[in-house]
């Protein structure tokens, strides 16, 4: 609900525009003014869900760079939280913890909602949704990331762990990437680790899936292996129809 709208139909009802010679029925307007003023609260009250939760306790301050996705300043973002839909709601992402931080309207202290309560949230083109996964077939339950998303996903698992040097006499630590990587077909979680690991995903039309990526350069490094893994899983759909 538009917040600033309310307020301006509030001030409509009890004021009337210049020109008008019909004395204003008093009752009507009290009327739709506490109607107004109930629906704003209202809406305030849903909108609090979002905000519930435990403080959001930030990491060791000496530890370099940050451990949120992205950037570490706050972000408008979209969440769903026990099944409604938020809109530019203040927050970040912790990928050390997979956590949520969000930053209440008010200010004061970030606020760490349940995990469970979060079914997706979308931070800039980011598109993340909640996975109950299986400890068994090294799935973890947490955020991933939606690369690809069609009858074949591709999903990416944001790890960032921290990394301790103590070597020099000092505490010295940082954040390692640590990033997994997996594909769902028919229903089954494949980690790809490797070019030979997401090919082995779709055998039968490996051979074509290889001249692509030869074809398209691409490489299956650091910085480029989620696209190619997106690449090429959007590729394989393409070779269903």
């Amino acid at each position: 609900m538009n917040y600033y709208f309310l307020l301006f139909l509030i001030g409509c009802l009890t004021s009337r525009a210049t020109g008008q010679t019909l004395k204003p029925d008093s009752s009507f307007q009290q009327l739709a003014r506490n109607q107004a003023v109930r629906a704003y609260e209202q809406d305030l009250r849903e909108q609090a869900h979002v905000y519930e939760g435990n403080e959001y306790i930030a990491h060791d301050h000496r530890i370099k760079i940050h451990p949120f996705f992205g950037v570490d300043s706050l972000l408008s973002c979209t969440i769903v939280y026990r099944g409604a839909q938020y809109s530019d709601i203040k927050m970040l992402y912790d990928v050390v913890r997979d956590q949520l931080a969000i930053q209440p309207p008010g200010g004061g202290f970030r606020l760490r909602p349940r995990n469970d309560y979060v079914a997706s949230f979308i931070m800039g083109q980011h598109q993340f949704i909640r996975i109950v996964g299986d400890s068994a077939a090294g799935v973890p339950t947490g955020f991933y990331e939606i690369l690809h998303n069609g009858r074949i996903k591709a999903l990416a698992r944001r790890v960032k762990v921290i990394h301790e040097d103590i070597s020099s006499g000092k505490f010295q630590a940082d954040y390692l990437v640590k990033d997994r990587f997996f594909v769902v077909k028919d229903g089954v979680y494949y980690e790809v680790k490797s070019k030979r690991s997401l090919l082995q995903v779709f055998p039968e039309q490996a051979k074509v899936l290889r001249k692509f990526m030869r074809s398209n350069s691409l490489k299956f490094n650091d910085e480029k292996r989620e696209e190619a893994i997106s690449q090429v899983t959007n590729r394989y759909e393409d070779l269903l129809k």
